[in-house]
């Protein structure tokens, strides 16, 4: 018994007495005491004197405090927030696509037979491509003008991140036919596009660090970082945040 004792601290009999003391613990004390409690502080409070003061004291600065407090999240904002966390979720879905290596990518190369010579090669599908990049493109675009609305500090910054991979690769886009406009979104050429070398467009959004592989991780990054704040997650995630408490989302908005 004394190693469970010596775990809280003190005897079992003083623990019994220590959960008494509202007041002073000095049995010599004026205002008398029995098992600890303050004989004066409880009168005060059978009389209603208690009651009182503290009735007194929240009408007071009540209302001051419950001022002070934040705010609950409104409709509009957890609609907001739960449409920005769908347009990540269809950008990180859109570059997958893109992304993804082997033989389920799509920049794996096909048969395509020649209308006039007849002959059959191994080449890329440049159609299936297109429809990748573009579908890329359009939520990329959506989720910039979501996160525009955004009062997050830690969405802003993957937007910036994702903006400024765009700027850094704006030559080899412009090549295969992607345009950055004014206002941080992209425009893609379709004519431009078939046209361009496949090699490069592959070199671009196929397989880890490239420009697609960026874009995916911002995408998801935003994803948890909302998925998060609507409290949907408890647990450290696999970037490193922390959902579902409020210490949780501060600390993560300052990284």
């Amino acid at each position: 018994m004394s190693s469970i004792n010596n775990i809280w601290g003190n005897t079992y009999s003083d623990n019994v007495s220590s959960l008494f003391q509202f007041g002073s613990t000095n049995s010599s004390n004026s205002s008398g005491n029995i098992l600890g409690i303050d004989l004066t502080e409880y009168s005060s409070v059978t009389r209603g004197s208690y009651k009182k003061l503290a009735k007194a004291y929240y009408a007071k600065y009540g209302k001051k405090q419950v001022a002070n407090e934040s705010k609950p999240e409104s409709k509009e904002d957890t609609v907001a927030k739960t449409n920005l966390k769908d347009q990540a979720n269809a950008l990180q879905r859109a570059a997958n696509v893109l992304t993804v290596t082997g033989k389920n990518s799509v920049f794996r190369k096909i048969d395509i037979k020649d209308e006039k010579s007849g002959i059959t090669s191994k080449q890329y599908d440049t159609d299936k491509i297109y429809k990748a990049v573009n579908d890329m493109v359009d939520s990329y675009n959506n989720l910039i003008k979501k996160s525009a609305d955004s009062d997050s500090n830690a969405v802003l910054r993957q937007s910036l991140r994702m903006v400024n991979s765009s700027g850094k690769n704006a030559k080899l886009l412009s090549k295969v036919g992607i345009k950055i406009n004014s206002d941080n979104t992209l425009s893609l050429n379709e004519e431009t596009f078939k046209q361009a070398d496949m090699n490069v467009v592959k070199s671009l959004f196929n397989g880890n660090g490239s420009f697609g592989s960026g874009i995916e991780t911002v995408a998801n990054n935003i994803y948890m970082n909302i998925n998060n704040s609507l409290g949907n997650n408890a647990t450290y995630t696999a970037g490193g945040t922390f959902g579902n408490y409020q210490t949780g989302s501060l600390l993560n908005d300052l990284f």
